[in-house]
């Protein structure tokens, strides 16, 4: 099956559209970042698709984005500059599809 969001879409959203010398490595978190996102739904994809109308919903899209570029961008557990989170960006998007029982 293919991925939710492609990886030209990812190299747009991380401005690494004009190289390809990346391409592996944001294949890699872009895979990782779509299955962090369904785990966390406690749902598969297939119910993700149909809660989107036959479609992977658009807010879960954003989120394997949001995911991925930020392990694009912070490859390393410590940093020399501090990074700030926008505040719930992620479970804003995220937590309306999450079931609770499983």
């Amino acid at each position: 099956m293919a991925n939710v969001v492609s990886l030209e879409l990812l190299k747009k959203h991380v401005n690494a559209d004009d190289f390809t010398a990346d391409d592996l490595l944001l294949q890699h978190y872009l895979d990782a970042a779509e299955k962090h996102v369904i785990r966390y739904t406690h749902r598969t994809r297939e119910e993700l698709d149909e809660m989107g109308g036959g479609a992977f919903p658009d807010e879960l899209k954003q989120a394997v984005l949001l995911i991925g570029a930020h392990w694009y961008n912070q490859r390393e557990s410590d940093a020399q500059v501090q990074y700030h989170s926008v505040p719930n960006a992620l479970l804003a998007l995220m937590k309306p599809f999450r079931k609770l029982a499983r």
